[in-house]
């Protein structure tokens, strides 16, 4: 599950980002060659679906934090992070 969720935050990412992009650049030709019509229907062709876009994902990113981290140890073995483990690590320092 956490694959999915990672694959549709990161395509969201790469959406809103590219769409953000195409509204900032064709405002700023809009001001560069003075046509103010160019700022207004660039604003309506990228905000809603960019603003849109960014919202779900925000929504998958805080989802995504939901799950745990994996950590590398030296062998290369992959492990779980928790917080009982960095509990026991202190308790190994006192």
């Amino acid at each position: 599950m956490k694959k999915y969720i990672t694959f549709l935050f990161k395509t969201c990412l790469l959406l809103f980002l590219f769409g953000g992009t195409c509204l900032v650049f064709g405002q700023l030709a809009g001001l560069l060659f003075q046509k103010g019509e160019w700022i207004v229907k660039t604003w309506e062709l990228f905000a809603e679906p960019t603003f849109m876009i960014s919202a779900i994902a925000g929504i998958f990113g805080f989802i995504l934090g939901y799950y745990p981290k994996k950590e590398v140890n030296e062998v290369n073995e992959v492990e779980e992070s928790s917080s009982n483990k960095m509990s026991e690590e202190f308790e190994l320092v006192r």
